[in-house]
């Protein structure tokens, strides 16, 4: 019988047709926030093309506790499994392990880790030239501590807030505030 750990353990895990599910995560029947794989312990088994999850959530923010139970399929799309929590973690733990269960999960571990390193290598793209633009003193939000300002002047012309992009790329035509900020005129 296979042991319960934490679901980020079981992640990623690659599909056979190669589809890969990096993540999980599932809001709080309580308060609604949102509980990432680290918060869930119990089991994850890649079964043909699904990969059934069976675990119990805990949620730091109001300390609830729950059950997760679901399938999800080659597609990403997610199906919640009818038995009760304990019963279908129960049924998982005890599935032999198949053969290629194992590599697939190294495998896409591996692949994850090559993907990061990478990215961690990559020669980062030049800063785009930091122009600062007269701000709206109306905010639409925040992002990493600072306020989102609604629009800022181009020109005499209000052009409203599109995206952030923590990259800072932008398409022509765009406007760059504070290196991660684009504005869209209209």
């Amino acid at each position: 019988m296979q042991k319960t750990q934490r679901l980020d353990h079981f992640l990623p895990t690659r599909f056979k047709r190669g589809t890969l599910v990096r993540q999980f995560s599932k809001p709080c029947v309580n308060c609604n926030a949102m509980l990432n794989a680290d918060a869930m312990h119990g089991i994850a088994r890649l079964l043909d093309d699904h990969l059934a999850l069976a675990a119990t959530a805990h949620c730091p923010s109001c300390d609830a506790r729950f059950a997760v139970s679901c399938v999800i399929d080659a597609d990403k799309r997610v199906r919640r499994v009818v038995l009760p929590g304990w019963l279908f973690k129960l049924y998982l733990r005890s599935l032999p392990m198949q053969p290629g269960e194992r590599a697939a999960r190294e495998e896409a571990q591996a692949q994850l880790a090559r993907d990061r390193a990478a990215r961690d290598t990559a020669t980062p793209a030049p800063a785009a030239p930091s122009i600062e633009y007269p701000r709206a003193h109306d905010v639409v939000g925040q992002y990493q501590g600072k306020p989102i300002p609604a629009y800022i002047l181009v020109a005499g012309r209000e052009v409203p807030f599109d995206r952030v992009a923590p990259d800072g790329r932008r398409e022509p035509g765009e406007y760059l505030l504070d290196g991660f900020l684009v504005y869209k005129p209209t």
